[in-house]
C-alpha cells in the first residue's frame, strides 16, 4: 500500500481540463468545476442549466423546493453585482420572478454581456451552519497560495484570509486553521456545530494536493463553502486554467511530497516492506523506530550518546526540504504490534538519508536499521535506493563517515564500491563512492 498523497483521478482531471481548453474554456463556473472538485473528494451540490424562466421552473419542480437560481455568463464574474444569486425560492412562482428578473438585470447592466442561462440547485440545509471561502491565487514570488477565511461581501485577503502555501500536510493545515480561528480570520458561529478542525485541515490537504498535481489551476474560488461540524460542502466554485509545459513542481515555493519515489522491497525472509520518502506524520513513527535500535548501534551512527528524542530533535528528522535532504524510510505496512489485541499500525524498519551541498556536488549519507533486524539484507536495500536516488539527482559523489568499530556499515560499503579510508588516530573511517561514469566526469 502507498502512503503519502494518492493522486486522485488526477489523469481523469488532466483529460476534463484538456478538453476543455481544447474548446477554448479558460474559466469555469460551479457546473464545469464540479466533476474536476468531485475527484478529489469534495462534497458539492448537484447543479442544473436552465437556458430561461420557464425551464427553472421545471427543473425546480423536478428537484423539490427551496432552490437557488444563479446567473450563467462568462463576461459576469461577479454575480452579486447585478445581485445575480437568489436563494430559498419556494414556489414555481418565486422561481419564474427570480430567474427573469436575473435576465432582466443582466440585459439592462451588461447589455454586451454572453448569458448561457441559469443554474439551478436544490438548497442545502443551513440550520447551524456558516459560510467559508477559500481561494487559490498565483503569487509571483511565492506560487500558488492557499486563502481561507468568512464568506463577506467585501472580502479582504489582506485583512480577512489566512494564509497556506502548498504542499500543505495535516499538520500544516491544522496550523493555517487553528491561527484563522485565535486571529479571527474565522470564527465558531454555532453553539451547537462547531468547526470540525479536522475535517476543514482535510478539505485544504485536498485543496493543496489538487493545485500541486493540476498546475493547468491559474485560480481557484470556493466560494461558499457551507460547513456544519464535519460536514463541508462546495455550494459554489470557479476555477481559471491555461495550458501549462514545463516541470510543475518549479512554480512551487515548497517542493511538495516526492510520490514518484515510492517502491516496495523484498526482504530475505520474504516480508514485503514499502521503501518511500520520510513524512511529516512520521514522526511518532520515528520515535518508535529509535527506541527500537540499540545502545551501541546509535553511538555508532552519532558518534555519541543519544538519548530519547524530543518532539523538536524528531522534527529535525521528519520535516525535511525535499530539494537539499533525502530520507528514504522501510515500512510494514500494517504490521502487527500487539498479538493479543490484534493491534496493528505501520512501522518504520530502517531509515537511509542524504544530505546534498548547496550546489548539488555531493551528498553524505547515513543509514540506520533497527536491531532486531540485521541479516535481512534491508541494509544494502537501502543503500541501493540512496546510489539510485543520488545518481538521478546527478550528484557526483556520495559520501559518508563511521567509526572503526562498525564493520557492518564499512563491508556495506565496501561491497558497493566505495573507497574506504581508515583513520585511527582520529577514530573515524571515511567512505567515498563516485557516482558518474568516467564518460560523464
Amino acid at each position: 500500500a502507498s502512503i503519502g498523497y494518492d493522486d486522485h483521478n488526477s489523469h481523469q482531471v488532466h483529460e476534463l481540463m484538456n478538453m476543455m481548453l481544447t474548446n477554448n474554456i479558460h474559466h469555469l463556473e460551479t457546473h464545469e468545476a464540479r466533476p474536476i472538485l468531485e475527484c478529489y473528494g469534495f462534497n458539492t451540490l448537484p447543479t442544473w442549466i436552465a437556458l430561461d424562466a420557464v425551464e427553472a421552473v421545471h427543473i425546480a419542480e423536478q428537484i423539490g423546493y427551496p432552490v437557488a437560481v444563479k446567473l450563467r455568463s462568462p463576461d459576469i464574474r461577479h454575480k452579486s453585482d447585478i445581485h445575480g444569486v437568489v436563494l430559498h425560492l419556494r414556489t414555481a412562482a418565486e422561481v419564474e420572478t427570480a430567474a427573469q428578473a436575473i435576465f432582466d438585470r443582466a440585459a439592462m447592466l451588461y447589455p454586451t454581456a454572453r448569458i448561457n442561462g441559469l443554474l439551478v440547485q436544490r438548497m442545502a440545509d443551513r440550520s447551524g451552519a456558516q459560510e467559508l471561502r477559500i481561494d487559490v491565487h498565483n503569487d509571483p514570488i511565492f506560487g500558488p497560495v492557499i486563502l481561507m477565511g468568512e464568506d463577506n461581501a467585501h472580502w479582504d485577503i489582506h485583512r480577512d484570509a489566512a494564509v497556506g502555501i502548498p504542499p500543505l500536510n495535516m499538520a500544516l493545515a491544522r496550523y493555517m486553521v487553528i491561527d484563522a480561528l485565535k486571529t479571527g480570520k474565522i470564527k465558531q458561529r454555532s453553539a451547537l456545530e462547531k468547526i470540525d478542525v479536522p475535517a476543514l485541515c482535510n478539505l485544504l490537504v485536498k485543496i493543496s494536493q489538487l493545485i500541486i498535481n493540476c498546475p493547468e489551476i491559474k485560480a481557484l474560488n470556493i466560494h461558499p463553502l457551507l460547513i456544519s461540524g464535519s460536514d463541508l460542502t462546495v455550494l459554489d466554485a470557479s476555477m481559471d486554467i491555461q495550458s501549462f509545459s514545463g516541470d510543475k513542481q518549479k512554480r512551487l515555493a515548497i517542493r511538495p511530497y516526492p510520490k514518484e519515489y515510492e517502491e516496495n522491497c523484498v526482504l530475505k525472509d520474504g516480508q514485503t516492506l514499502l521503501l518511500r520518502p520520510i513524512l511529516p506524520e512520521d514522526e511518532p513513527l520515528h520515535k518508535t523506530f529509535m527506541s527500537k535500535v540499540s545502545v551501541e548501534d546509535l553511538y555508532k551512527r552519532f558518534f555519541s550518546d543519544v538519548g530519547e528524542l524530543n518532539h523538536e530533535a524528531l522534527a529535525k528528522f521528519t520535516q525535511i526540504d525535499y530539494d537539499r535532504e533525502m530520507a528514504f524510510v522501510a515500512v510494514a505496512p500494517n504490521a502487527n504490534i500487539n498479538p493479543d489485541t490484534n493491534e496493528k499500525e505501520d512501522v518504520v524498519l530502517g531509515v537511509a538519508r542524504a544530505l546534498s551541498d548547496p550546489k548539488n556536488h555531493d551528498a553524505e549519507f547515513a543509514i540506520l536499521v533497527r536491531s532486531d533486524m540485521k541479516g535481512l539484507g534491508l541494509g544494502s536495500i537501502l543503500m541501493d535506493k540512496l546510489v539510485r536516488y543520488s545518481k538521478q539527482r546527478g550528484l557526483q559523489y556520495l559520501t559518508g563517515m563511521t567509526m572503526p568499530s562498525n564493520r557492518g556499515m564499512i563491508h556495506l560499503a565496501e561491497k558497493v564500491g566505495f573507497s574506504i579510508d581508515v583513520q585511527l588516530e582520529d577514530g573515524i573511517v571515511e567512505m567515498l563512492l563516485p557516482l558518474l561514469d568516467k564518460k560523464d566526469s
